[in-house]
């Protein structure tokens, strides 16, 4: 074998690796996709007596298992970082609150605030309530058929 029939060999190898390389992280990518909050709105009461509602957009893929009334965890992944925060120890999940899915479209779930998670047993959040970015986990979900009281807003 000569040289030149040998570089291409090596050149054909390490494209193929490279190929390969790409389609594992691409399928790794959709495949693996995570269960998250993807938009919140909220609507603007007209009066003090009218409810107020916030709906969480949750980006549920290709997850069949979502049904209306089920009852999920949003959690929070937070980076535990050194008091100068130069050095990452690594990240936690902290459960934030529960939501009830109330309608259910091609990839998408809608939910509403269900119940918050007292911080007395878990670990502190900057923010408080669920936002954009949390994590669902379906580990231990319910369905809960007890119609929804109306929020007013206080």
């Amino acid at each position: 074998m000569t040289s030149g029939h040998f570089g291409r060999l090596m050149l054909l190898i390490g494209f193929a690796i490279l190929i390969g390389l790409f389609s594992w992280e691409a399928f790794a990518q959709s495949s693996s996709q995570d269960l998250s909050v993807i938009e919140v709105h909220r609507n603007i009461p007209l009066a003090d007596k009218d409810p107020v509602y916030k709906d969480f957009y949750i980006n549920v893929g290709n997850e069949t298992n979502f049904k209306k009334n089920m009852v999920i965890t949003a959690t929070r992944k937070v980076s535990i970082k050194d008091s100068t925060g130069s050095s990452t120890f690594g990240e936690i999940s902290i459960p934030v609150g529960y939501l009830k899915v109330i309608a259910v479209q091609n990839r998408i779930a809608v939910a509403r605030e269900y119940k918050l998670i007292s911080r007395d047993d878990e670990p502190m959040l900057d923010q408080i309530g669920i936002m954009i970015g949390d994590k669902i986990d379906v580990a231990g979900a319910f369905i809960d058929n007890k119609k929804a009281s109306a929020k007013t807003s206080e």
